[in-house]
């Protein structure tokens, strides 16, 4: 790969793949590989995150395609080599930003949810991973992966508090989706969320405590887009920028 022809983004658009029904075939360090990728994802290249949490579970069954698309997110690093987490003096605190893709998966129709948390502009803590349940619409997509990025936010403010940053540990959630803040808004919403798993209505009970404010963010603006999908080479900058990941 030390000669490989560069692309410009880690997952190519339209990307789907299916587990491999023939025998695992040795022939490709595929576990190998996404081992290696996810050290580089889960300390300084959030940009990659995705792409390594959908390729991750074919772990045990891939072939050609699966070993391809691997690849690639070599070849996207490679043209991407000096891309590097910038942090700089701010007094800006604790920004979060989660999203969800619906229904993405081909196989179990299951959602993948993103977060990034930003601490004086740059990323401090990301995630993306497929939901445990099937969403049945767009807005309860979201609303579990605002679940999920609750608990992250928690955890970080309270960090921050334990270091003396009281100042820095009041934050803001932004989310896309205007209905999925109403629902974590407003208990009475009850027919469109008595179906929901418990564990994800730990949003609402978290916003009636006052831990942070939850606010609109329109999609196109949306960082944590990178988190939930394969986007196209421009909206792959734009959230490489929001991440902070600069040259």
């Amino acid at each position: 790969m030390v000669d490989c022809k560069p692309v410009t983004t880690p997952l190519a658009t339209g990307t789907k793949l299916t587990p491999c029904k023939n025998h695992v075939s040795e022939a490709f360090p595929y576990r190998e590989l996404i081992g290696a990728l996810m050290y580089l994802s889960v300390g300084t290249r959030p940009d990659i995150t995705h792409a390594v949490s959908y390729l991750s579970q074919f772990n045990l069954c891939y072939g050609k395609d699966h070993w391809a698309a691997a690849k690639r997110v070599l070849r996207y690093l490679k043209g991407t080599s000096k891309l590097k987490l910038t942090y700089s003096r701010s007094e800006e605190g604790l920004v979060g930003f989660a999203d969800a893709d619906w229904g993405s998966d081909i196989t179990d129709r299951r959602s993948y949810s993103g977060y990034m948390f930003s601490l004086s502009n740059s990323a401090v803590s990301w995630c993306s991973k497929k939901q445990k349940s099937v969403a049945l619409s767009s807005t309860e997509a979201e609303y579990m992966s605002l679940s999920d990025a609750a608990k992250e936010a928690i955890f970080l403010s309270n960090l921050l508090k334990e270091l003396g940053f009281d100042d820095l540990a009041r934050m803001t959630v932004y989310n896309d989706n205007q209905s999925a803040a109403k629902l974590a808004s407003n208990p009475v919403f009850h027919a469109r969320s008595k179906h929901i798993d418990i564990r994800a209505h730990f949003i609402r009970e978290v916003l009636k405590d006052g831990k942070f404010d939850l606010k609109y963010l329109s999609t196109d603006e949306m960082t944590a887009d990178i988190l939930t999908k394969a986007l196209p080479k421009a909206k792959v900058d734009y959230c490489v920028k929001g991440l902070e990941l600069l040259y």
